[in-house]
């Protein structure tokens, strides 16, 4: 059976305590823009730097210049080269809106753009992974804390690879967004996006 866990990596947060903490709006949070598709013209997603005092009180000076990839969570907004990118692949299943980041010192930053996933590929091993045995029930869903992943080959091997470029982890509480090798150049950049990508047995 093929394997196909060396082939993916969750995009996370790199680890600065100088990068953003991302809060939307209550207007943004009204229109479900995690998982919701909005209507072509419609206003950009508003976040701001919620923890920003937090971290000055601690001594950390928040980062004037900012990477290509920013994090609400697991979420990502992304500058408009990689949003250009994904755009020319054509990838079903993400839709990508205009977003709009107030920064620490009250700069706007036009050039974001929120990657929504109203679907979730739950492809996740119960027999090889190591997760909580009591899921969270969550809007309807089963969601478990994993603690390491191994993905399953049965339904994976289904889907045709150009349909599995990027996705949303489905069915845990992390909900990490997964890239494929073919396409994790995009999100490394140069080595300063802001982001790192684990692969899925080094979780």
């Amino acid at each position: 059976m093929h394997s196909y866990d060396q082939e993916y990596f969750f995009i996370k947060k790199k680890k600065d305590d100088r990068l953003p903490s991302l809060t939307p709006d209550e207007n943004t949070v009204d229109r479900n823009y995690s998982f919701e598709p909005q209507p072509d013209g419609s206003a950009p997603f508003m976040f701001f730097d919620g923890g920003a005092d937090y971290a000055r009180k601690l001594g950390i000076v928040p980062l004037r210049e900012l990477p290509e990839i920013l994090f609400d969570g697991s979420n990502l907004l992304v500058r408009n080269r990689i949003r250009d990118a994904l755009v020319a692949l054509d990838l079903p299943g993400v839709h990508i809106h205009p977003a709009v980041f107030v920064d620490a010192y009250k700069n706007w930053h036009e050039d974001y753009w929120f990657l929504a996933f109203p679907e979730r590929l739950d492809c996740w091993d119960r027999q090889l992974s190591d997760f909580e045995d009591e899921p969270v029930e969550l809007g309807g869903f089963k969601l478990h804390g994993v603690y390491t992943y191994a993905l399953d080959a049965s339904v994976l091997d289904k889907i045709p690879l150009n349909q599995r470029l990027l996705f949303k982890m489905g069915g845990t509480l992390e909900a990490y967004i997964v890239c494929h090798q073919d396409i994790a150049a995009i999100f490394r950049g140069n080595g300063d996006s802001g982001a790192t990508l684990m692969s899925i047995p080094d979780h």
